[in-house]
């Protein structure tokens, strides 16, 4: 059974890094990596603060995610989630759970106690992706 999640950001920016925020709180989640191709983006100085591995390269992220359980990708970047899928496919990665802004942003409007769901920032990312 298990009792820690470890989870990886790719996308520390408007929607990211709060979440990134709420989520290294609680001692059941360990957040072992952020990506975000702006290096003074918020997520990446939180990174720095908390001795977080971070990286401007989101597929150096994905590469080291064997033991990754959830990897948020909140990017808004289609053609990103696609080579995400694509390299943990080559990587023989069957562990890594891509999560969905849409889950991020219900996650965040139930962290946050919100009536209302968190606004999209990418509204042409839906679905999986091809």
């Amino acid at each position: 059974m298990i009792e820690k999640v470890t989870v990886a950001l790719i996308g520390g920016g408007r929607t990211g890094t709060p979440l990134m925020k709420e989520l290294i709180g609680y001692p059941y989640i360990s957040m072992v990596g952020v990506a975000d191709k702006n290096p003074n983006a918020a997520s990446i100085r939180t990174a720095k603060q908390q001795g977080i591995f971070h990286t401007t390269e989101p597929m150096e992220l994905v590469d080291n995610s064997a033991d990754t359980d959830i990897l948020i990708e909140v990017t808004g970047d289609v053609e990103l989630k696609k080579k995400i899928k694509e390299r943990l496919e080559k990587n023989n990665n069957c562990k890594t759970i891509i999560m969905h802004e849409l889950i991020a942003r219900l996650l965040m409007s139930i962290c946050m106690g919100r009536k209302t769901l968190v606004p999209c920032l990418h509204p042409h990312n839906v679905g999986v992706g091809d």
